[in-house]
């Protein structure tokens, strides 16, 4: 059955290739011969036999790259996957043990003892069979829990406790103990932190694959048509330690305790942390975890407590000489017996681990006293004295005795009381930095990302504006035109972006975002093409592009539908407006990184041959200008980002095949998705424009054998008709390559690309004949006349535009689909290079939040800049190959640069840009964000898990929220994977 699903979807494919080959065909033959069956312009045989090598070539190397990977063995890839899972879940909770000094000198030696029996199940389940051990002297001990785990026959295990008893601590210490004797090929512990799962409408192996997955990256990746992730589960490679169970819903406890047992296969190990609460209410309204031994920690005795207290403390010299500690008088006063409630009160906090954690911290240095924490005033009971510890915990952590003066103590409460409050509003409550910018208001991510991408597009363009070449590239006639444009497409950008791409990269049907792209698309062009030409806008002799404005209203439609074609092209490629952080695509490929050397190294070849002529004091033309200028900046991205390592090897390698297999899917999607949608489009803005043409015309008086300000109006016997100027006429006539028609400007304006250019001054014929338009120049060739219109009297262009009237075929609907044809051929290969560069982020591998940013911004740079060289080459051979239609040899220079940096935009980068500048200027959050939540994670505050935050404790997190100022709307806000 998967086979010939293979071989459908494949002729499938091919299918829509030769269809769009034989649209091409039809469409160029139309636009590109007129009535007497001249050919009008030598690109359209040229782009035919591309398009078609392109077709050919993609169908067959889709075909034989198929079948480049060879299949390896199942189970040792799952092996192979178990190994580097381990490894990466060794080297992530080592990391946090560090950070919560665990090993500064040693954790809490916390005790456990075997819980209520009515808490767990028949012995005869737990043990099978197997007599219960005999307990020894220190095997109720934290270092002793895995061995306990193992001595279990089930290998099922529930620890209990109170808040704060050390159950998450546990959870790190059995993970790294087990992974200390793992053999290679064994099951890998990994923690789950249960507070994201909904046990209501999600199944446990569901969410364990999705958590997975999210969490270390290549997981997400299918072998035999199950993700890696499921894979793992069902061989049993994985050991799932589902931490905090009472984080739950409570209405939830019963259901999540039904589907443990009923999807835990009877072979899978498993340990499972809660508060002993949550786990009596959980067994009372469903029934015990099936074959789990249930522990719960004790509190601490005072000897533990006071060891530790002794031993982590700065030394003093004490009142007789001995030496001593800050806490050598506190604990003597408790050892004496608590004679007052603030004795009692501290007596009984500290026998809670995370209590003594804290305390630790606040008074570990001299600026502090813990004698105060024996005033009856202020700490008479056990609640007081937790929250001034709970209180003093960040202002400790972030204050005396630290070197680093960057952060005050003041300030640190305030940003983490802020995230505090954001994360209890989200659901998981963990922190990823691509998930701040759904902080930024509704209104700001809607404009924001358009905002950005034409600053960018600036700061590229800039030199070329300010360079001598800009008139040849950018074609301005006046600034009300360059800012309606301007503000025409930040409108369309950020109007296209929120109908065209989905919220995050969650799959969608094929079918139902077909439809809806293609939806909305005809009703833009609908309303584009009718403000258009109801504004002023030239569409009496068909659509024919010019590049002299019509004035500022149409050019703010103009400039719209630019910006939604470029979120189009996006939307074609799989991007989405909340992006996740992007891989380096070589980065799991052993020889990825010289192959994108490689490439980098040609694209430099390639620019400097191109500049060559400049560099050695020669002049050059605008084009090779541009071109090579930016062959050697996304030479320079393309080699920066092939410098990183990107993380390890992937566990998923994407080798070259796979890479050039994606582009050549996402180039035949992209090219069928863009010709379908331009030329429904294109079809639509021919019709308006022939409506509106239709009716401008109507009223037109009959000029022939007239003249009217000094023009005269002749109609020919064949239909033809003609207007004479009576005086000079000055302008310019632009020759493109070949024998293509040249382009007439009027003086003063800035034609593009003016390689062969030459004025005149001299009397000139407007000219219609079968519906096309040209300008004679003193007796030479036609050039095309729709830049000089303006030139004309108001009533002599309604004349003459009645003829070009009744072909509405040839002068609408023909270019209109034409457009459409130029849109599926940027578009395919925009959409085949995004989708070949746009890998996911592999977590597994850069297990910190730091990394993962750092990838990702080089990621999105070398993307960038080599779907600008792509897009930009594609532009200029369509540029030369349409030249004869009048001024779209401009299209490369408007093109080539929104398609790389609008693209920054969309980029888990970019959007953080956007959040750091909103959070910084609100005060929500410093500017070097990154940097404080990493000072804050070295600094014990926060916890890392993988590329994720999450503070120490839930209690220190609902504490600082507490003290948060009250949220603008009580909405939740769920954050994506």
């Amino acid at each position: 059955m998967r086979g010939r699903e293979i071989w459908t979807r494949r002729g499938l494919w091919v299918g829509i290739g030769c269809a769009a080959l034989v649209v091409l065909a039809a469409t160029l033959r139309s636009v590109g011969t007129g009535h007497s069956g001249q050919v009008q312009f030598d690109g359209a045989a040229f782009v035919v036999s591309v398009v078609g090598v392109v077709v050919s070539v993609a169908a067959l190397l889709a075909d034989a790259l198929r079948h480049t990977d060879a299949p390896s063995v199942p189970g040792t890839v799952w092996r192979e996957t178990a190994d580097a899972l381990a490894e990466a879940v060794r080297a992530q909770w080592a990391q946090e043990a560090r950070l919560r000094r665990l090993q500064d000198p040693e954790p809490l030696s916390v005790r456990w003892t075997r819980a209520d029996r009515l808490l767990t199940d028949d012995t005869q389940n737990i043990r099978r069979g197997r007599p219960v051990p005999e307990p020894r002297d220190g095997d109720n001990r934290l270092g002793s829990i895995a061995a306990a785990f193992e001595a279990v026959p089930s290998r099922r295990m529930v620890v209990l406790g109170s808040p704060g008893s050390g159950k998450s601590v546990l959870a790190v210490c059995f993970t790294l103990d087990v992974l200390k004797v793992r053999a290679p090929g064994a099951a890998v512990p990994v923690i789950f932190p249960l507070a994201a799962w909904d046990p209501g409408t999600t199944g446990l192996r569901t969410w364990l694959a999705e958590r997975l997955a999210a969490e270390y990256r290549p997981l997400a990746a299918t072998t035999g048509g199950t993700t890696l992730a499921d894979a793992l589960l069902d061989a049993g490679l994985i050991l799932p330690v589902l931490d905090g169970f009472d984080e739950l819903p409570p209405a939830l406890y019963g259901t999540a305790m039904r589907r443990l047992n009923a999807e835990l296969d009877d072979g899978m190990p498993v340990l499972v942390t809660s508060r002993t609460t949550a786990w009596r209410r959980a067994i009372a309204s469903s029934d015990v975890l099936t074959g789990a031994e249930v522990l719960e920690l004790l509190a601490l005795d005072f000897a533990e407590t006071e060891s530790y207290l002794e031993r982590t403390a700065r030394p003093v010299r004490g009142p007789d000489g001995r030496r001593g500690t800050v806490w050598t008088p506190v604990l003597n006063s408790l050892r004496e017996g608590p004679h007052t409630p603030a004795a009692g009160a501290l007596l009984d906090v500290l026998t809670n681990p995370l209590m003594v954690a804290l305390a630790r911290t606040v008074y570990g240095d001299m600026s502090r006293d813990p004698q105060e924490l024996l005033d009856d005033r202020r700490f008479g009971t056990a609640a007081l004295i937790e929250e001034h510890l709970l209180d003093a915990f960040v202002p400790a952590a972030f204050g005396h005795g630290v070197v680093d003066t960057r952060w005050r103590a003041t300030d640190a409460r305030r940003w983490l009381s802020w995230l505090a409050r954001e994360l209890e509003r989200r659901e998981p409550k963990r922190l990823a930095w691509w998930e701040l910018y759904l902080s930024v208001p509704r209104a700001l991510r809607v404009w924001a990302p358009a905002l950005l991408a034409q600053l960018l597009t600036f700061a590229i363009a800039a030199p070329i504006l300010l360079s001598s070449v800009a008139g040849d590239v950018f074609v301005f006639d006046d600034g009300p035109s360059l800012a309606a444009n301007l503000v025409g497409n930040l409108i369309g950008f950020a109007g296209g972006l929120s109908l065209l791409l989905p919220a995050s990269a969650r799959r969608r049907t094929e079918r139902a975002t077909l439809l809806r792209h293609l939806g909305v698309c005809v009703v833009i062009a609908t309303v584009a093409a009718l403000g258009y030409g109801l504004t002023g806008g030239s569409v009496q002799f068909g659509l024919q592009f010019g590049t002299v404005t019509d004035g500022w209203v149409p050019e703010l439609f103009g400039g719209a539908v630019f910006g939604v074609l470029i979120a189009l092209f996006f939307a074609v490629a799989g991007l989405a407006r909340h992006a996740a952080p992007l891989g380096l695509p070589w980065a799991g490929s052993p020889n990825g990184r010289l192959t994108a050397r490689a490439g980098s190294a040609l694209l430099a070849f390639a620019g400097l041959v191109t500049l060559r002529p400049w560099l050695f004091g020669h002049g050059i033309g605008t084009w090779p200008m541009v071109a090579g200028t930016l062959c050697v900046a996304a030479a320079l991205c393309l080699w920066a980002a092939a410098s990183r390592q990107g993380g390890r090897a992937a566990v998923s390698q994407a080798g070259a095949g796979r890479i050039a297999q994606r582009f050549l899917s996402g180039l035949l999607h992209g090219s069928a998705v863009c010709l379908l949608i331009g030329v429904a489009a294109g079809a639509v803005v021919g019709a308006v424009g022939f409506a509106v043409s239709a009716v401008e015309v109507a009223g037109a008086p009959d000029l022939d054998g007239k003249r009217l300000a000094g023009w005269s109006h002749r109609e020919t016997p064949d239909g033809g008709r003609t207007v004479e100027s009576s005086t000079n006429i000055a302008g310019i006539l632009v020759y493109p390559p070949g024998t293509a028609h040249p382009a007439a400007y009027p003086d003063g304006s800035r034609p593009p690309s003016c390689g062969r250019c030459k004025s005149f001054d001299t009397l000139v014929t407007f000219r219609v004949a079968h519906g096309d338009l040209r300008i004679l120049v003193d007796g030479g060739r036609p050039a095309n006349a729709v830049n000089m219109l303006p030139e004309l009297p108001e009533q002599s262009r309604s004349w003459l535009a009645q003829r070009a009237a009744r072909d509405p075929l040839d002068q609408f609907l023909a270019p209109g689909a034409a457009g459409g044809v130029l849109i599926a051929l940027i578009g395919g290969p925009a959409a085949g290079l995004y989708r070949a560069l746009s890998t996911p982020s592999d977590l597994i591998r850069a297990a910190n939040p730091q990394a993962t940013l750092r990838t990702d911004r080089m990621a999105s740079l070398a993307r960038a800049g080599v779907v600008a060289v792509m897009t930009g080459g594609v532009c200029l051979v369509l540029a030369r190959a349409f030249a004869s239609q009048g001024g779209l040899d401009h299209v490369a220079a408007q093109m080539w640069v929104p398609m790389g940096t609008a693209a920054l935009a969309l980029t888990a980068w970019g959007q953080l840009a956007v959040a750091r500048v909103w959070l910084a200027t609100t005060g929500r959050l410093p500017w070097r964000i990154m940097t404080f939540l990493d000072e804050a994670h070295r600094r014990g505050v926060l916890r890392q898990s993988g590329a994720h935050y999450e503070f120490r404790h839930l209690r220190m997190q609902q504490r600082l929220a507490s003290a948060a100022e009250p949220s603008d709307d009580g909405t939740r806000v769920t954050a994506s994977p």
